[in-house]
């Protein structure tokens, strides 16, 4: 960005847009657990697992 300015514009929609997919993903997950409560009557674990395991 610093060689280009002009690439701070499209960068900072990315990082927009990273932020609201990442919050997508939770309010899914929160939908999810909700349903699942609701079939069940029980709650998932407490423990998520984050991201996808480093190889």
């Amino acid at each position: 960005m610093m060689e280009d300015p002009r690439t701070i514009r499209s960068c900072t929609h990315l990082l927009f847009i990273a932020k609201n997919l990442e919050r997508i993903g939770d309010h899914a997950t929160n939908i999810a657990e909700r349903v699942y409560f609701a079939a069940t009557g029980e709650q998932l674990p407490v423990v998520r697992p984050r991201g996808l395991p480093v190889v």
